[in-house]
């Protein structure tokens, strides 16, 4: 990274080396017609929001992002060589791609997995294949049980994210009376909530949303207050979303399973965008569901997901889910079945075979790559991305949040979000749309003038600073091809960016020490 601040003077400060690459990024974004005026920057010792973003960690049990010498993460050997081993980009090199909160694209090891089962069992048959693959499909038990601090017989494997959930929902749903509540949060997904409306119908139980704080994520306070009234309902049930779909916003998982464990509630936790990002633990967490997916930030197949059972309180509950199959169950008698020990009660006999086995191969990679070590290389993209789009005219960034994470999402004044995508496509660069409206309806109705549609940029680790500096170009309307300088301007503006954050964070250390 050394020749890209070249010709800048070593005797300034972090704070001036940044303050000049931004100003010379500013001049090359006038050029070209996209910036804004600029602010005055902040320096270190006031700059909250870099303090804020970089030091604070994901909950109290998570790495401090800057605590480590070698941040930002992964380095650029390392990155070099996961784009190297993902087709996407050797197949097509001059495609930046910002949709790992949709699907992201998996590296070969996890390809080559997939095909060589559906090679075998093309040649001998689903049933023999999967006989002669009990090491490959019980690998996904194990690599999660490591990822996710549990044992492997809390793990179930299941079609989807969202049928691990319902799986899961549906288990405790047959405790629920009429009356009763389940506390959710303000940015639940659009399918969990109509679960919770279906349940609502049927059982009377009361679903109760949980107040926001100022940042916009759960007030752990609040539910500890709500939990403790007793005038309320018991409480079923504490369903929680541990990143949104719409939005860079982390809920602080660990803060809420402490509330949920004191009042000896239940606890579920839709880690769908999370598992594979950011480090996850269920034990310091203390949830007792979490589901998951493959396809996501774990870059895995598509149609295939997993779910977290704790096993003493499946045990103590006596916990099962609303409809099983011979795979979950066995039918002792006539008239008498018995579960499943453990999460296997969970599963059903029918998934994918081959995505079982890309799954296993999944969470090997991620363990390999290092969690750790990758969501804070993620942080510092994501957080430089929505830095630069913040100085790009008409461009509004949306993420809530004191801790945020790799999905950055935004709106350009004027522009439909589905025109800025086609643009950000025709410049290589690949980012979806999220409609606020329909699939986290409530975060809409937050605030009057919150857009029905966002774009939704999701970073991952092996993205590179020139694909963020493209990114934040084109979103601002600059022809890529006829405006190079600007690309340049930009990764100087992110190194120095990076150097200023760096310094911040020295120098809290110090004034801590």
């Amino acid at each position: 990274m050394t020749e890209i601040i070249s010709g800048t003077d070593s005797t300034r400060s972090p704070h001036a080396r940044a303050h000049h690459a931004i100003r010379r990024m500013h001049r090359a974004l006038l050029i070209a017609g996209t910036a804004a005026p600029l602010a005055p920057l902040p320096r270190p010792s006031s700059s909250l929001r870099a303090r804020r973003a970089f030091n604070k960690p994901l909950s109290r049990a998570s790495a401090v992002l800057g605590s480590d010498p070698s941040w930002p993460g992964l380095s650029e050997v390392e990155v070099n060589r996961a784009r190297a081993e993902t087709p996407a980009y050797c197949d097509d090199g001059d495609v930046a791609h910002f949709n790992s909160a949709g699907s992201s694209p998996p590296p070969k090891p996890v390809l080559d997995a997939q095909l060589e089962y559906l090679a075998v069992e093309a040649n001998l048959g689903g049933y023999e294949t999967a006989e002669l693959s009990k090491r490959e499909l019980r690998r996904p038990y194990a690599e999660l049980a490591t990822m996710l601090g549990c044992e492997r017989d809390e793990i179930a494997i299941t079609q989807s994210a969202t049928s691990a959930w319902q799986l899961a929902f549906s288990s405790l749903e047959r405790t629920f009376a009429r009356g009763d509540r389940v506390l959710v949060a303000r940015a639940e997904y659009a399918s969990n909530y109509i679960a919770y409306l279906q349940a609502s119908e049927r059982t009377g139980v009361v679903v109760e949303v949980i107040p926001s704080d100022a940042y916009g994520q759960v007030d752990a306070d609040a539910l500890d207050a709500t939990l403790s009234d007793a005038s309320k309902g018991k409480c079923r049930l504490v369903s929680i979303v541990h990143v949104p779909t719409s939005s860079g916003l982390v809920n602080d998982a660990v803060a809420i399973g402490a509330v949920a464990k004191k009042h000896g509630v239940p606890y579920l936790l839709d880690a769908c965008q999370s598992v594979g990002q950011m480090p996850v633990n269920v034990n310091e967490i203390g949830c007792d569901f979490l589901c998951g997916t493959g396809r996501k930030y774990l870059r895995g197949p598509r149609g295939i997901g997993f779910l977290y059972a704790r096993g003493e309180t499946v045990e103590a509950m006596n916990l099962v889910p609303a409809y099983m199959d011979l795979h979950g169950a066995t039918w002792e008698e006539t008239e008498t079945y018995e579960p499943a020990e453990g999460a296997k009660r969970f599963e059903q006999y029918e998934v994918s075979f081959a995505a079982k086995v890309g799954l296993g191969a999944a969470v090997a990679y991620a363990n390999a790559i290092g969690v750790d070590t990758g969501w804070r290389r993620t942080r510092y993209l994501a957080e430089t991305l929505r830095v630069g789009l913040r100085d790009v005219k008409r461009v509004v960034v949306h993420d809530q949040g004191e801790v945020q994470c790799g999905i950055v999402t935004f709106t350009v004044g004027g522009v439909s979000p589905f025109d800025v995508r086609r643009r950000l496509a025709r410049d290589g660069v690949k980012v979806w749309t999220s409609n606020v409206k329909n699939n986290t309806k409530l975060e809409h109705e937050r605030e009057e003038g919150t857009p029905e549609v966002v774009v939704r940029a999701s970073v991952h680790y092996f993205n590179t600073e020139e694909e963020i500096g493209r990114l934040i170009a084109s979103a601002g309307g600059a022809r890529l091809g006829k405006n190079p300088d600007i690309v340049t301007s930009t990764l100087r503006f992110l190194y120095s960016l990076f150097l200023l954050l760096e310094a911040s964070t020295s120098s809290t250390r110090k004034k801590k020490d």
